[in-house]
């Protein structure tokens, strides 16, 4: 990640495919790959011009009049409370009353089911293996781990790029990157690496760079 990506808003910003070997590309999008942050943005920005576009539509158009209205009606119901009865007295028992009733029922079932799915998806996630990966300070890892391995999806990638073709050390704090630099130097004067090599290893040095000053801050408030 370079300065202009952690200082840019990810809905802003132009999102590029990360070149393989890259610690933060693991989700898939079009034989693309991308982080975690990413992939789900790319989704939403999916998902949004499909949005656009049928709101374009004349079925799209008259569905929003509907959506309008609908939400109208509550909201006035709610402020006057007299408009729940008919002018002859009694409860309002019109087809058109009973349809919004209806449609007022489903609008709070999926609410329901939405904040349901959620909290069972974090209970979930909470419950879910942690990489084993353990910080130079102690502290363990709290990612979950990729399913049948020990690590998480960052720390898989940082041991591939570290063992495929040199052994950078352990990356987690100033000295150990720059012994890691030292290492990329001695390989490159040797000849031991292709230019392909040397960009994965000189990004994942500098991802862990960053990672360090960040997780620096987060031992320093805790």
């Amino acid at each position: 990640m370079n300065e202009n990506e952690m200082n840019t808003d990810i809905r802003t910003r132009e999102i590029r495919p990360r070149q393989e070997g890259d610690p933060k590309a693991t989700r898939n999008w079009n034989n693309q790959w991308y982080s975690d942050e990413e992939y789900n943005e790319l989704r939403r920005r999916y998902k949004q011009a499909g949005k656009d576009k049928w709101e374009e539509t004349e079925h799209g158009k008259l569905c929003l009049k509907f959506y309008e209205a609908f939400h109208a009606y509550r909201k006035y119901l709610e402020k006057n409370a007299f408009a729940k009865r008919s002018p002859n007295g009694g409860a309002v028992d019109y087809d058109e009353h009973k349809l919004f009733e209806e449609g007022l029922r489903a609008v709070e079932t999926l609410k329901w089911e939405r904040e349901e799915t959620l909290r069972r998806n974090l209970e979930k996630a909470q419950k879910a293996a942690r990489c084993r990966h353990k910080y130079t300070n102690g502290r363990q890892c709290g990612a979950p781990r990729v399913r049948g391995r020990k690590l998480c999806h960052m720390h898989e990638r940082v041991e591939e790029a570290k063992t495929a073709i040199i052994d950078l050390g352990p990356l987690e704090d100033a000295d150990s990157i720059q012994m890691a630099i030292r290492k990329l130097q001695g390989a490159i004067l040797e000849g031991k690496l292709n230019q392909s090599q040397i960009g994965q290893l000189a990004y994942t040095i500098q991802f862990a760079a960053w990672n360090v000053t960040r997780t620096s801050v987060m031992t320093r408030e805790k």
